[in-house]
């Protein structure tokens, strides 16, 4: 819901002063600009502006505004889908450059509906509206910084800004926090549209360190790139900190100086670590790993580098630059933990499933019966089938008399190892004896269970095809394992890092 049914004060203004280097709202995104992707779907009036002047990146210049015809007997409104779903903190209504044309009062709503929803003649769309700010009267050439008392805690797509009853507004920033939707295998997660955010920047004096993360490649000057002050120094270096969308498992960095030539830095290099605060600087047990070396950066070029670790998931990265310069953008590809994580946990499932029917058969034994021992206990009852659930699906699991599965075991132990056993000179050869028509009709009986446990015991009694393991298993494991159950049930809990793109270029 939104604040509409709160008996609290719904905002306060978080820079009365319109000054302020730093207030409340300072560590939002704006989700209704234009560099985010944000878009004007419709407006009611636009006689003496266009509404898309609402979302531009820049601070207004004058006759840069939305500004509506004079004496509407209603109000007059328009649409933005925002750059990214989100909830919203707050609000900066900024009426710079209107000195009497301004609106007398504004109100804005909120909603969340598909990318193509459509607007009807009266500002409505398929879903209600709530009121995110009630009817605020605003003055000319100045900014209303509006901070919510209580960010929302539903998710937005649209807002819808209304005029009483007419005038203009020449920037609306909408404040809040990315809420996207998870994307499967390799993505950009220090992306602002990701829900990234640039936490901290040794300086930012000619470009903002927030431009660092935005989408795509801006040619509007105010969201270029970030860009430091010259230092005319050697051993300078400048620096900044991204958190990432999501911890994830880390493949490639990007760093684009496009379209900077000679302003770019002499290096850069690339650090990062894993910090559950937001701000890492602040946490004393952090740590700091350089993931890329100082690497010399080119005007106007994109510079990917690898930077594939095994098992290491990173929240945090930082940019250092040496020693100062300009970067257009910084892009951190990889898969999120939380996706890893249920691929091992899917792998998990499926060898559990392996193992038990494993166990039914008789492989689970740490020490298997030998011939003689398998002949011997021909006689005792068979158990009764099982159901086992690999996954989603169910099998019905009939077990083997006890001789057929240590005939079995043989041929899966004699298939894996790679040396013959050589038997001492005075040890007498054991004489398999040989089975009677009745023994043989029990076990080819026993043979006529599920299709598709068949097909698992025939891959755990063949050689271990190659599939994806959390751990690769080293020549030991395989010489002293006495099957795979062992390997499976052994198998370490650590989660797997390789994403799915990596697992494909691997086969």
């Amino acid at each position: 819901m939104g604040n509409s049914q709160s008996s609290l004060p719904i905002y306060y203004n978080a820079d009365p002063s319109n000054d302020a280097p730093s207030h409340s709202l300072s560590g939002f995104l704006d989700l209704a600009s234009s560099a985010m992707g944000a878009s004007v779907v419709r407006a009611s009036d636009e006689r003496f502006g266009a509404a898309e002047n609402l979302i531009k990146a820049g601070a207004p210049l004058k006759s840069d505004a939305w500004v509506t015809r004079r004496h509407n007997p209603t109000a007059d409104w328009a649409v933005i889908r925002l750059g990214s779903t989100g909830t919203i903190s707050g609000f900066d209504i900024d009426t710079r450059g209107l000195d009497g044309d301004q609106a007398a009062a504004v109100s804005i709503q909120g909603c969340l509906a598909t990318e193509d929803a459509k607007v009807d003649d009266d500002g409505d769309m398929p879903v209600a509206w709530e009121e995110l700010l009630p009817k605020v009267e605003v003055s000319g050439n100045s900014r209303h910084q509006l901070a919510l008392w209580t960010p929302t805690s539903a998710i937005y797509s649209h807002v819808r800004i209304t005029l009483h009853p007419d005038g203009g507004v020449a920037r609306l920033r909408v404040y809040g926090t990315v809420v996207a939707e998870a994307t499967e295998g390799e993505c950009d997660l220090a992306c602002a549209t990701t829900g990234a955010r640039v936490i901290a920047a040794s300086n930012d004096r000619l470009g903002s360190k927030d431009n660092l993360i935005l989408p795509g490649r801006s040619t509007d000057p105010s969201t270029q790139g970030w860009k430091t002050r010259r230092t005319h120094s050697t051993d300078h270096s400048d620096w900044a900190i991204v958190r990432l969308a999501e911890p994830g498992f880390l493949t490639r960095i990007a760093i684009d100086t496009r379209p900077y030539d000679g302003d770019q830095p002499v290096a850069a290099s690339v650090q990062a670590c894993y910090s559950e605060l937001a701000n890492p600087e602040r946490d004393s047990e952090c740590f700091w790993y350089q993931i890329a070396p100082r690497t010399e950066l080119n005007a106007n070029k994109l510079h990917e580098l690898d930077v594939t670790l095994n098992d290491v998931p990173f929240s945090h990265i930082k940019l250092v630059v040496h020693p100062d310069g300009a970067i257009a953008r910084l892009r951190a590809y990889g898969q999120r933990v939380q996706e890893i994580e249920v691929e091992a946990a899917r792998e998990e499932a499926e060898a559990k499933a392996e193992a038990v029917l494993a166990a039914e058969i008789g492989f689970g034994d740490s020490t298997p019966a030998s011939s003689t021992d398998a002949e011997d206990a021909g006689a005792a009852a068979e158990p009764q089938a099982e159901v086992v659930t690999a996954g989603a699906v169910e099998f019905v699991v009939k077990p083997r008399k006890s001789e057929d599965l240590a005939s079995a075991h043989r041929v899966k132990k004699s298939k894996r190892t790679e040396k013959p056993q050589l038997m001492s000179p005075g040890r007498p050869k054991k004489v398999k004896p040989k089975r009677s028509s009745e023994d043989s009709n029990e076990i080819l009986a026993a043979d006529q269970f599920s299709s598709r446990a068949g097909e698992l015991i025939q891959s755990l009694t063949s050689p271990v095809p190659q599939r994806k393991r959390a751990r690769t298993r080293s020549r030991a494991e395989d010489d002293t394992d006495e099957g795979s159950v062992h390997a499976a049930e052994g198998k370490s809990k650590r989660t797997s890092r390789k994403s799915k793109s990596r697992n494909k270029a691997d086969a």
